[in-house]
């Protein structure tokens, strides 16, 4: 005597959900969540979210005309005090405007996570990728102050937001080389990748 299966079960196959019914197909492309899989997706949204505020709070905190002005009469003691206000102002601009693209990327990239939309998994990836370059970039920073238009406080905290994102490209590597994007597999037998 056969058992009738459960409501959400899958076929041998894993081409078919038990919908109580009947065998309904799943849609091509259809994957499971794995235990990473919401992990992963609430890894990214928090680094994201955190990534814009960060953002944000540092360029309104640290980014001023005189600032930029110290930064760059270090670097080129030659500018005379009319080259530096137009160097300093256009900097003020360019990184404001720098900021709020990121900003508005990590956030776009922090609704896609939490969603677990399937792209977002590699354009996650890549940007933590490019992130972790913030590793060298940020102890480099730390090891030449003079020329930093932000204080160590706020460069090492960078630089931890660079190792996370290393640790995160990590996990995510490990995650798509287990499962798949999010840690999700395919269902049925074969299961994996």
């Amino acid at each position: 005597m056969q058992q009738e299966p459960r409501v959400g079960e899958l076929s041998a196959d894993g081409m078919f959900r038990w919908d109580g019914q009947e065998w309904a197909p799943l849609a091509g492309g259809h994957r499971e969540p794995t235990a990473w899989t919401r992990r992963l997706q609430w890894a990214a949204t928090v680094y994201f979210a955190v990534a814009v505020l960060q953002i944000l709070v540092t360029n309104a905190l640290f980014e001023s005309q005189q600032a930029i002005e110290r930064a760059l009469r270090v670097q080129n003691s030659a500018l005379t005090a009319e080259q530096l206000n137009r160097a300093a102002s256009f900097g003020l601009v360019a990184g404001w405007a720098v900021a709020i693209v990121e900003a508005a990327a990590w956030l776009v990239l922090a609704v896609a996570s939490f969603r677990g939309w399937r792209w977002a998994f590699w354009v996650d990836l890549a940007a933590f990728a490019l992130i972790s370059i913030g590793v060298a970039t940020n102890l480099f920073a730390l090891s030449n102050p003079a020329v930093q238009v932000q204080p160590q406080a706020s460069i090492a905290v960078g630089l931890l937001l660079s190792l996370a994102a290393l640790a995160l490209l990590v996990a995510f590597i490990a995650a798509a080389a287990r499962y798949g994007p999010w840690a999700t597999r395919r269902p049925g037998p074969a299961g994996r990748r």
